[in-house]
């Protein structure tokens, strides 16, 4: 059974001119957990509460982390490191004395040089990039090197639970993937925890197995991120993990006669759905756009006259407006 990190019940965090968190009820269980939403949606303030750096104007938040004697989770120096999404630097220290500081604190070993806390420096300044830039300090370095500085201090510390907000979001998207391996592996070797906010749906799909969705302070969805994917509850939580076609009963005559049948909407993400040249078929190719992981083309009814934005894997066959189609889902 998963322990509970957190519980939140009717939780509001008051703001200027609306509430920054509003009526939150939530339970965060340990794993990795992910945050979406829409700039000003409300990640930052909820990690917030959780870090304990803001205190909510109503409701109760509760944690429930199985503790030793002296208040920690057993098996963890420190039971939360939180990551800022300014990265929280110490201006005065290196790279290299970030990492040292909290790894022989980590250790308990007051002497910052022990063999363990130099060797485990050496190994997050490599998984880093950032054993070059060792001696600098936080004023010198670029957004994407404090990013990673502040993600590897955390892992250095060793905690129960670790929460950021928005993690490596100044690192470039071609070595980001890389980093996030690096956190994985962490998790998976100590058995910690994570919550983390992103505007990212393909970070959330890869890294994260329970999602939270939020939209001005209120949450949209909670719970397992398979699900969502799978299986949204309604179109405006499907769309926090990325491009889905969404196609209403009524309507399923006209797109999926196969289809027509079912007693419920039909809700495909584009890896399932396959748009098929065929010169009989009852639909016409009005614009195709490529974007890379899917395609997004609009198709027109040659008999109700309906128009549609349907997104789909492209299959390499040519898609020249004017050509008809059939659309299929693949099972």
């Amino acid at each position: 059974m998963a322990d509970v990190l957190w519980e939140l019940k009717h939780v509001v965090l008051a703001g200027d001119p609306g509430n920054r968190v509003d009526g939150v009820s939530l339970t965060v269980t340990d794993g990795v957990t992910a945050v979406i939403g829409y700039s000003g949606a409300g990640k930052t303030s909820l990690l917030n509460l959780l870090a304990g750096l803001d205190s909510p104007s109503s409701g109760v938040i509760s944690g429930l982390i199985e503790r030793d004697e002296a208040g920690r989770k057993k098996a963890f120096p420190l039971p939360l490191y939180w990551v800022p999404q300014d990265g929280g630097l110490w201006p005065q220290l290196t790279i290299r004395r970030h990492l040292e500081v909290v790894s022989a604190a980590e250790l308990r070993d007051p002497a910052d040089s022990s063999d363990e806390s130099q060797e485990l420096t050496d190994k997050l300044l490599a998984q880093f990039d950032l054993t070059h830039r060792q001696q600098a300090v936080p004023g010198t370095l670029s957004k994407g090197e404090q990013s990673r500085l502040s993600v590897a201090r955390a892992l250095a510390a060793n905690p129960a639970v670790l929460v950021m907000d928005e993690p490596l979001a100044h690192v470039d998207s071609v070595r980001r993937p890389q980093y996030w391996h690096v956190i994985r592996e962490h998790l998976d070797r100590t058995g910690a925890s994570l919550v983390f906010s992103t505007h990212e749906p393909e970070v959330v799909i890869r890294e994260a197995e329970s999602v939270v969705c939020l939209d001005e302070g209120r949450v949209l969805y909670a719970g397992p991120t398979a699900e969502l994917y799978n299986d949204p509850p309604d179109a405006a939580a499907a769309g926090f993990l990325g491009p889905i076609n969404w196609f209403e009963k009524d309507e399923l005559p006209t797109w999926l006669p196969q289809h027509s049948g079912s007693e419920n909407a039909v809700r495909v993400r584009p890896e399932a759905l396959k748009v098929e040249p065929d010169e009989n078929g009852a639909m016409e190719i009005l614009s195709f756009r490529f974007s890379g992981s899917y395609a997004e083309t609009v198709v027109k009814n040659l008999k109700s006259f309906a128009v549609k934005t349907i997104v789909h894997r492209p299959s390499g066959k040519v898609h020249d407006p004017g050509q008809r189609i059939v659309i299929k889902i693949n099972l």
